[in-house]
C-alpha cells in the first residue's frame, strides 16, 4: 500500500511540473511575442497620427516672398508669414532662367539662415549677388525659391529678377505695383499711407506695424504715370514720416520706397 501510494504522488508531482513547463514556455515565446507585435501596432498608430499633424501643417504653410534689387551687387528680400504657424525658412534657391546655373544660400554660407518667421511676421534679408553677377554670362535673369523646414516651396512674386548695367535691376512682374516699406522701432505704430496719381486717384492705407518694427506694404495701382507718396504716424501725436514722388512707366512698372520712423 505504501508504495502504491507514493508512485501516485510521483506520478501527481509530475503533471504539475509539466503543467509548470509548458507555462513557462508560453510566458517565454507566447508573451513577448504579443507584447512585440502590440507595440509595432502602437507605433504604426502613432507614426499615421503624426504624419497626419505634419501634413496639416505643411499645408497650412503660406509664405509671401518678394525680392528686389538693392544696389548693384545685392537684393533685398521681403518675407511675409501668410499662416498661423511659425515658418523656418531653410534655403534660398537663386536659379538662372536657362536652368544652368544654381545658388544656393543656406546656413554655411549665409550666417541669416535658417530664418524663423512667426505666424504673421514679416522680415527683410540682403543677399550679397556680386559672384552670381559675375558669372562672365549675357544673361542675368534670375529666378528666386525658397524652401522650408516643412518642406514646402514658394516663389518669388516678382520672379523673374533681371539685371543690367543700364536700368540696374527690373522685376519680372507687369503689374504697377507701389511697394512701401516702413522702418521703427519693435513695438506698435500705426500709419496711413497715401498715395495720390493720375486723375486724382487716391490710395490709403492704414495698418499696424507691430513685429521687429517692420511695416510692408504693396500697392497696386492702375497704369503708368506719376505717383505722389505720404507715409504719416497716427498714433499718439501725428506727424509725417515721409513722402516720395515715383513715376511708372512700362519699363519700370515697380517702385520700392523705404521709410525710416525710428530714432
Amino acid at each position: 500500500m505504501r508504495l502504491r501510494i507514493y508512485r501516485k504522488r510521483r506520478r501527481g508531482v509530475a503533471s504539475v511540473l509539466g503543467i509548470l513547463i509548458m507555462v513557462g514556455i508560453l510566458m517565454t515565446s507566447i508573451l513577448p511575442t504579443f507584447i512585440y507585435i502590440n507595440e509595432v501596432n502602437n507605433y504604426y498608430d502613432r507614426t499615421v497620427v503624426d504624419l497626419k499633424i505634419s501634413d496639416d501643417d505643411r499645408n497650412k504653410e503660406n509664405l509671401e516672398i518678394h525680392g528686389y534689387g538693392n544696389s548693384n551687387t545685392s537684393i533685398d528680400v521681403f518675407f511675409i508669414n501668410r499662416s498661423p504657424l511659425a515658418i523656418n525658412i531653410t534655403r534660398i534657391w537663386v536659379m538662372r532662367t536657362d536652368l544652368k546655373y544654381t545658388w544656393i544660400f543656406n546656413s554655411p554660407n549665409d550666417s541669416d539662415l535658417p530664418l524663423w518667421l512667426g505666424a504673421s511676421e514679416q522680415v527683410t534679408l540682403n543677399l550679397d549677388f556680386e559672384d552670381i553677377l559675375d558669372n562672365n554670362s549675357d544673361l542675368k535673369r534670375f529666378a528666386i525659391e525658397v524652401t522650408t523646414e516643412r518642406g514646402n516651396k514658394f516663389s518669388s512674386e516678382t520672379n523673374p529678377l533681371e539685371y543690367s548695367d543700364v536700368s540696374g535691376w527690373q522685376t519680372g512682374t507687369s503689374a504697377f505695383k507701389i511697394q512701401v516699406i516702413i522702418l521703427s522701432d519693435p513695438g506698435q505704430d500705426r500709419y496711413f499711407i497715401e498715395i495720390n496719381g493720375l486723375n486724382g486717384t487716391h490710395y490709403d492705407w492704414i495698418d499696424s506695424a507691430t513685429i521687429q518694427g517692420q511695416f510692408f506694404c504693396i500697392f497696386d495701382v492702375p497704369q503708368a504715370g506719376k505717383y505722389n507718396i505720404t507715409v504719416q504716424n497716427t498714433r499718439g501725436q501725428d506727424y509725417q514720416v515721409g513722402n516720395a514722388t515715383v513715376i511708372l512707366t512700362w519699363l519700370h512698372p515697380n517702385s520700392f520706397n523705404q521709410f525710416d520712423d525710428s530714432p
